[in-house]
């Protein structure tokens, strides 16, 4: 297979790295890019690696950081939930302690203004660059926060091949992700590794927590649960989803679907619930604190997940942990690590009465729903952090050993920085920010 693992370079005796991290999204913002680097970023540093952050300053970011550097900031009108560094700024401030940091290793985790700043200063000073594409950008440029859409889909188009065919190394989530690079035109190296999950405590979702869990819900114990959790977002299908939960309530008029996380289609989806009538079985329950996630789906009988768009979707892999059967639309990256008939279902994209079928099956069949239970908390021990960090670790060894590619020289790097810089600070001129310190 063209993206299947690669022999590994034996780590056994790895010596420490200093490693810096550049990306657009990072904590507080809550989205796959974050958790995967959080996942990622403990387990090095719990290997005595050294990992230094470079991400936009985030005025809900209160508490102290430890080697994270944040950089003036603004939001704009496109998505006011994501700040994103100034231009220029990013490579003013860090052209000289860039030098002094020794970075072995420069990981970049979204290709603009901080990544594009990382890839710069590593290919300009001999430092080997890595890269994770996290984002079907094509798919999301709504919420790509430099410019209007249409403009955005053409400047991705020519712009995303240019910079990941400038790094040593690429790592893919998933499959999906991969081939869609390779369409790309992009002809790095690309390692496939998921992001890994922790394996959580038998306590946080065995039936005493999955009881406190649906007893805060207001669901009786014996109550059919269904769960998504995710961002309310109009390409997340959850209308569709509405739908097919009115279906199962025929089969299975008890049945209350949980909503949990936070998003732009909130009220629409309110509004939908109520013509649909199904205001009584559908609970909204809001952004949902990761440490209380995994009781919360322990405590639901099937994880159903509807978006067709996914990168990978880490929900399913938390799920899946949490031993929560998962029913997933067979489309993007985010069924690809669930096994169809063991520890869930993937159904054909637009196949409503499959969904609903295999739905209300998990929910009436004990024997199978408790299967699938146990066949998903053993299988998820093969997506774990310590997996995820060790393959990672693979991929900066290799790295480390790629010759310089001499195909610019860092004049032409930089210049083709100062025209997608020039492009975005016109953006922002035209539609207005606000700034953050």
């Amino acid at each position: 297979m063209e993206n299947a693992p690669r022999t590994p370079i034996s780590t056994s005796h790895t010596e420490t790295l200093r490693i810096g991290f550049f990306s657009e999204s990072f904590h507080p913002v809550q989205n796959g890019v974050t958790t995967s680097m959080l996942t990622l970023l403990a387990e090095l540093r719990a290997q005595n690696h050294h990992v230094v952050v470079f991400a936009p300053a985030n005025q809900q970011q209160r508490e102290p950081e430890t080697n994270v550097l944040r950089f003036p900031s603004f939001v704009s009108v496109f998505n006011r939930e994501y700040p994103l560094a100034y231009p220029f700024l990013p490579r003013l401030a860090l052209a000289p302690y860039f030098n002094r940091l020794k970075l072995d290793i420069v990981h970049t985790h979204t290709p603009f203004v901080l990544g594009l700043t990382g890839a710069n200063l590593a290919l300009s000073r001999g430092v080997p660059l890595v890269t994770t594409f996290h984002t079907l950008y094509s798919q999301y440029s709504h919420y790509v926060p430099f410019l209007p859409d249409a403009v955005t889909q053409s400047l991705l188009e020519h712009y995303l091949p240019w910079y990941y065919n400038r790094c040593a190394e690429i790592i893919c989530p998933s499959e999906v992700a991969a081939r869609t690079l390779r369409a790309m035109g992009v002809e790095r190296p690309i390692e496939v590794i998921p992001t890994g999950v922790p394996l959580p405590l038998a306590s946080e979702i065995d039936a005493e927590a999955r009881h406190r869990t649906r007893a805060k819900l207001g669901v009786a114990a014996d109550t059919p649960l269904l769960l998504y959790a995710g961002r309310l977002a109009k390409e997340k299908n959850l209308a569709w989803l509405l739908e097919v939960f009115a279906k199962v309530r025929a089969r299975v008029p008890e049945a209350r679907l949980a909503l949990a996380g936070g998003g732009p289609f909130l009220e629409e989806l309110r509004g939908m619930a109520e013509t649909l009538s199904l205001v009584d079985s559908v609970l909204f329950l809001g952004p949902t604190p990761r440490r209380e996630m995994d009781a919360l789906y322990a405590a639901a009988d099937v994880f159903c997940f509807p978006s067709p768009s996914e990168t990978q979707g880490l929900v399913i892999g938390e799920a899946r942990a949490a031993g929560a059967p998962c029913v997933v639309v067979d489309a993007g990256g985010a069924p690809e690590t669930v096994r169809d008939g063991e520890d869930g279902f993937r159904i054909p994209p637009g196949d409503t009465e499959a969904f609903v079928t295999s739905v209300v099956r998990i929910l009436q069949d004990a024997d199978l729903r408790e299967t699938l239970r146990a066949n998903a908390r053993r299988n998820a021990r093969h997506f774990t952090p310590e997996t995820m960090a060790q393959r990672i670790s693979a991929v900066y060894a290799r790295a480390r050993t790629h010759l310089p590619r001499a195909l610019e020289t860092p004049a032409e790097i930089l210049s083709g920085e100062a025209e997608w810089e020039a492009a975005h600070e016109a953006a922002r001129k035209d539609s207005g920010v606000g700034s953050q310190k």
